[in-house]
């Protein structure tokens, strides 16, 4: 009885002592705003009850971090940064073909799978109605007229990589003439914040900027807040993830990728958020037109973007600081 009754406290001694499981967990740094960020971490939580840290920093910090950190990863996944920059930075991004990538268009997804697209930009222009009444611009190149200089906005685009996809777009359209018209008109901004916040704030007629940053002004009931799509074309400019090399949570870092790229949940975010989605099944969303309905330049290339851009940053900068 006694050597019974010490067999059980042993057994007892070694359930107390054993240790408690480690719940499951992945990282994630990412460039999208925190009300974003909240959604969809709080989302993949409760469906797959998988903790997310989240590290909220630029892009072009993030992917300097990812590397300083390349021979011990502290990042599991990135999400979500201009395809060029990643582009950029695949060395540091491992292989992993989603399911649920396999409906995306050419390009929007790397040729070894080591970035994704998880969502496009629409460049456009936005307009403060207050200002401009009823001459507003219909085409890009109508910003190149006397009537608009210093009363065009856009970012810097070697501080901005959406900037950069809207210089790309312009060049694709009318050369490098066309970009020294823009210089000439324009108010060069360092952030992208800056444009829409600006323009909203009735400090510049028109702006430079992506669809979502102006939506959001207008489904806020800001009825001087307008949208331009260009005529001859507004640029969609995809955005990524990727899942970091040697990553400590790979599994988990798999399950959040697919996450983030499922159609409920980039419906939601597009519902939410006006930010559109890469995927060509996603819904489209109150106030918004179909992709069918805007004209889209259909020759805007993001890896032939990013081949061409330390040629186009050059003759930028060398051309904004001779005007």
């Amino acid at each position: 009885m006694f050597k019974h009754l010490l067999r059980i406290l042993s057994i007892l001694v070694v359930v107390s002592f054993a240790p408690a499981a480690t719940a499951a967990e992945v990282v994630l740094y990412s460039s999208n705003p925190s009300e974003l960020l909240d959604l969809v971490t709080k989302g993949f939580e409760a469906k797959t009850g998988i903790k997310v840290s989240v590290v909220r920093l630029g892009t072009g910090e993030a992917m300097k971090r990812i590397a300083a950190e390349k021979d011990k990863p502290l990042c599991d996944v990135f999400w979500s940064g201009d395809v060029a920059v990643l582009e950029n930075a695949k060395q540091n991004f491992q292989t992993y073909r989603s399911p649920e990538a396999k409906g995306l268009p050419a390009g929007y997804v790397e040729k070894e799978a080591r970035w994704t697209a998880s969502n496009a930009h629409v460049m456009i222009i936005m307009v403060n109605k207050s200002l401009v009444k009823d001459q507003a611009p219909k085409l890009w190149k109508d910003l190149f007229l006397p009537q608009w200089k210093g009363k065009v906005v856009m970012a810097n685009p070697e501080k901005s990589g959406s900037a950069y996809a809207q210089v790309y777009g312009l060049y694709k359209l009318y050369g490098w003439d066309g970009l020294k018209k823009l210089i000439d008109n324009a108010k060069i901004l360092d952030s992208s914040s800056l444009i829409y916040k600006g323009v909203a704030a009735g400090e510049y007629p028109l702006g430079i900027t992506m669809e979502y940053a102006a939506h959001r002004y207008i489904a806020g009931g800001d009825k001087n807040v307008g949208i331009v799509y260009p005529a001859d074309g507004a640029f969609m400019a995809p955005e990524a993830a990727g899942i970091v090399r040697n990553c400590p949570h790979p599994a988990e870092a798999k399950k959040l990728v697919d996450y983030l790229i499922s159609k409920p949940v980039v419906d939601e975010i597009f519902a939410k958020f006006s930010r559109r989605p890469a995927r060509p099944d996603a819904g489209d969303t109150e106030g918004l037109p179909s992709l069918k309905k805007i004209p889209l330049l259909q020759s805007f290339d993001p890896m032939e973007a990013n081949t061409l851009e330390k040629e186009l940053l050059k003759k930028w900068k060398e051309a904004v600081l001779s005007r």
